[in-house]
């Protein structure tokens, strides 16, 4: 079942969320997890990754060191790691060892709980990992909402939630139970939310400019009505600012213009929609508020590089291309 766009609000009279506009939009699903306990000295190389990964530390302790970075993540019991970089990554209990490669060390394992060394012994630890699917259309708006790596301690707001969602999910995950997909999907959706919305989480980017009250404030105007032709002056003044502290302050957080990100937001809502339904262009130009279909297609094709219609007819043949195609196995998918 498609869901409606976000501009389309079953209670309009409600305040915008755009935290759940965006989840929306990356259609965000479950992958798979994996319950990890091991013992001793190791470390292992990962490869890049298409899809957001998480590691929820149980018991004892865990180093990750992601390519490109001066320092590892610490993992603690009680810790979650979100990572959506891509980039390679070695996690170790000891970084001094030489890597093995991870993958080929999976897939000499079995079970959906792997276990190597003493996970008794004093080093012993235990993690559950695992991943996000996303919509692959909206990469780069993950990656404008998403930290490359979002590390959420056991003492944040949000770790006892959490952790609770990952057990629940990592329980569900590739059981056979009737239903086990549904939830597995809900639960993913709602971890990622627990994680995004955790309290100083992200010092600057859209999550930081969301928990930032006055340009949150403008966010929120902007996801609420983005048919609504908007300018700067009534921002700040809703926002109760100036409009060049405004338009400064929402520049170096989220990294464009006002009025730029209004039109992007408008962009990636019809692209779902041209995508998604059947609606006429006409009907979605209307939508978002511009006066005419010419206008809007003018736009969308700046935008996108093609014109509304036949964005819409290549769209819908690339998803059928991909449909059903084959999907390797649990380890596969967790190590890949």
């Amino acid at each position: 079942m498609l869901r409606p766009p976000p501009f389309m609000r079953d209670r309009p009279d409600l305040p915008s969320d755009p935290l759940s506009d965006v989840l929306a939009l990356l259609q965000v699903r479950s992958g798979a997890a994996l319950r990890m306990t091991a013992g001793g000295p190791w470390a292992l190389r990962f490869p890049s990754y298409p899809y957001l990964k998480f590691i929820a530390q149980l018991r004892g302790a865990l180093l990750v060191q992601v390519e490109g970075d001066a320092h590892p993540y610490r993992l603690e019991a009680g810790d979650c790691l979100l990572m959506r970089s891509g980039r390679p990554y070695i996690a170790a209990t000891a970084l001094a060892l030489p890597a093995q490669d991870g993958p080929a060390h999976f897939a000499a394992l079995h079970g959906d709980t792997v276990t190597w060394g003493d996970p008794d012994a004093a080093d012993g630890m235990e993690m559950l990992a695992g991943r996000f699917e996303f919509d692959a259309l909206q990469r780069d708006l993950l990656e404008q909402v998403v930290p490359p790596e979002l590390h959420i301690r056991a003492d944040a707001q949000a770790a006892p939630a959490l952790r609770a969602l990952l057990a629940l999910y990592g329980n569900e995950a590739g059981a056979p139970d009737a239903g086990a997909r549904l939830v597995t999907d809900g639960l993913a959706r709602i971890a990622l939310v627990q994680a995004l919305r955790e309290p100083g989480g992200a010092q600057h980017g859209w999550l930081a400019a969301m928990a930032d009250p006055r340009i949150g404030a403008a966010l929120r105007l902007l996801h609420g009505a983005p048919e609504r032709r908007w300018s700067v002056e009534e921002l700040a003044q809703e926002a109760a600012m100036s409009r060049s502290a405004l338009a400064l302050r929402f520049r170096q957080l989220v990294g464009m213009a006002p009025l730029q990100y209004l039109q992007a937001w408008r962009m990636r809502l019809a692209r779902q929609a041209l995508r998604d339904e059947e609606t006429p262009v006409a009907t979605i130009a209307w939508r978002l508020g511009y006066a005419s279909e010419s206008a809007f297609s003018a736009a969308f094709k700046r935008s996108s590089g093609c014109a509304p219609g036949l964005y819409r007819q290549k769209k819908r043949a690339g998803d059928a291309a991909r449909f059903h195609q084959p999907d390797g196995g649990l380890i596969d998918r967790i190590t890949s």
